[in-house]
């Protein structure tokens, strides 16, 4: 289930696929089903469901400033992931670049929170991981539409690295057939 906001409902897209569809496509070149669930559609393609919610901290940071309960926020989230669906695996995607300095400073702040979390979380024994979407295969600020929204070759790397975070869980036995 594609949880998100704006980018993952394809908000700077030309198709509004967001990366949802690359990252079908590399799952699919893979020989790696899925089909994605949610109560909202977007994008040019068949299988085009998408969730959306609010994004813990990501939109906090449009104005600025901080959002130091932004790691409580995702904890609680996923905690009530696990509470509902326990055995899950979840994959948390660290906030993206942006253009504005002030926006940017804040998303980095709540990316060392996501990583404190992603620790405890690892330690406690469940099957969590993190994608870096500023490592260097990821969208910088010449892959934005906006200030904020890939555009549609910053979409096709956010794929990659969701796919690479994909890989790694399936490497530690966290998503087997069928499951």
């Amino acid at each position: 289930m594609a949880l998100g906001a704006s980018v993952t409902f394809g908000t700077g897209s030309t198709t509004g696929d967001s990366y949802r569809k690359d990252l079908q496509d590399l799952l699919a070149s893979k020989g790696i089903t899925a089909t994605y669930v949610g109560t909202r559609a977007n994008g040019n393609f068949p299988d085009n469901a998408v969730e959306a919610t609010g994004d813990a901290g990501t939109n906090n940071c449009n104005k600025g400033g901080e959002v130091p309960d932004a790691g409580t926020n995702v904890t609680a989230m996923v905690n009530k992931i696990y509470e509902n669906s326990p055995g899950s695996t979840v994959i948390l995607a660290s906030i993206l670049a942006n253009k504005v300095q002030e926006q940017d400073a804040c998303r980095e702040k709540i990316n060392q929170q996501y990583a404190v979390l992603t620790t405890q979380f690892q330690e406690s024994g469940a099957k969590f991981a993190l994608v870096d979407m500023r490592g260097s295969d990821a969208p910088t600020v010449n892959d934005l539409a906006d200030t904020r929204h890939p555009n549609d070759e910053g979409y096709m790397k956010m794929a990659r690295v969701w796919m690479k975070g994909i890989d790694e869980v399936i490497s530690k036995g966290f998503i087997t057939a069928g499951s």
